[in-house]
């Protein structure tokens, strides 16, 4: 099937990630694209493998297993959920086409990427011999939001038991058909405010959740400022810290009990989930003596993705990529990606993709279809290029 066919059918089919909000059950989760994408490699002759992580939701795995013994595993690996669609102003799963784009929510992020790598799939499944890589492709889910599909992956069988330095994964995000090679993490936790709460006609009865926050609040800012001071990662620059929504009170008569904040942290390679959520925690209390405050565990971590490990992987898909667009270029990104998770498990990972990801999550999400072709095509060559 053509690439560009492919990603119309993929953004055909809604696979919102709903992100703990309620929205309507024709729109959200993974399993429509799980199931035309099985459909797809199985009818190519590939073995696969679902694997349930939540009701509705599964990874799913796709093997070529080329003659032989081979040496090294390359992985694919993009993610199958996409963020809501508040907004647009486009038909989100309209896949239409026009001037040399196609729109629809994960046009861009992240299902283009998923064609380009499905495609190259195909291709290579036609051409198997004998030292060839196993080639793997993994469709996930859950990257928008918790990342539990790809933290999933790195605990199959299938990969635990291989040497990690004889696995190469290359993780699908609209890069410009760059390579990164570094990000930042992300860990998120609530900040949390009680109070007693009582009727609004008599308030000095009860102890308002909201004005405690309001107090703490200054503090976090603080916070914030202080840690964008500090010294930074050369080519990822310093961590940041910022608040992204807040909750408190049942109704406008009655003081509030409680309140929160969310908080979102983006690490630097080399920083670890648990301590960042420590030092703010122990920073806070010293600043906030006597407000009742409570800082919970992390509801997500995520790593950071060093350059360390994939130097190798970066040369050669550098120069498949060199060769199709006379151009190569390896960036650092302030975002995160399931490359971390693989990092973390010290398998060399790096991200590459078609699109930008100025158009990710956009109210007209697009992708230009030469980058998905021109993916697909530097997806296929740098697989080859490792036949033994």
């Amino acid at each position: 099937m053509d690439v560009t066919n492919l990603l119309a059918d993929l953004v055909k089919l809604p696979s919102i990630n709903p992100m703990g909000r309620v929205l309507p059950e024709e729109l959200i989760f993974e399993n429509r694209v799980t199931d035309y994408m099985e459909k797809f490699f199985k009818n190519m002759g590939a073995r696969t493998q679902r694997t349930k992580i939540m009701p509705g939701r599964e990874n799913l795995v796709a093997f070529l297993d080329p003659p032989g013994n081979p040496s090294r595993t390359i992985l694919f690996e993009a993610h199958q959920d996409t963020v809501p669609i508040d907004g647009m102003i486009i038909d989100p799963f309209g896949a239409k086409i026009e001037s040399g784009k196609l729109y629809g929510r994960g046009a861009c992020d992240v299902k283009g990427g998923m064609a380009s790598m499905a495609s190259a799939f195909s291709k290579i499944f036609k051409a198997k011999k004998s030292g060839m890589p196993q080639l793997v492709m993994a469709c996930t889910i859950d990257e928008e939001h918790g990342f539990q599909g790809i933290q999933n992956i790195v605990n199959q069988s299938w990969i635990k038991s291989k040497d990690p330095k004889s696995v190469w994964a290359v993780v699908a995000e609209p890069t410009r058909l760059h390579i990164v090679n570094a990000h930042k993490g992300a860990v998120r936790w609530d900040l949390q405010c009680k109070g007693v709460s009582c009727h609004s006609s008599t308030p000095e009865k009860g102890k308002n959740a909201i004005y405690n926050m309001a107090k703490v609040m200054p503090f976090v800012e603080e916070y914030a400022k202080f840690l964008s001071a500090l010294p930074g990662h050369p080519r990822l620059g310093a961590a940041s810290l910022s608040c992204g929504t807040i909750r408190g009170g049942t109704s406008v008569n009655t003081v509030p009990d409680f309140c929160a904040v969310q908080v979102d942290r983006r690490l630097l390679p080399g920083e670890t989930p648990d301590a960042a959520v420590r030092h703010f925690r122990d920073w806070l209390g010293a600043k906030c003596p006597g407000i009742p405050f409570e800082v919970t565990d992390p509801w997500l971590a995520a790593p950071a993705l060093g350059d360390e490990f994939s130097p190798l992987l970066v040369d050669a898909l550098g120069k498949c990529i060199k060769a199709k667009t006379g151009n190569l270029q390896v960036d650092a990104e302030p975002y995160g990606t399931d490359a971390a998770s693989l990092c973390e498990a010290l398998i060399p990972a790096v991200v590459f993709g078609p699109g930008s990801i100025s158009q990710a999550h956009t109210k007209d999400e697009w992708i230009e279809i030469e980058q998905l072709k021109l993916a697909e095509e530097i997806l296929y060559d740098f697989v080859v290029s490792q036949a033994a």
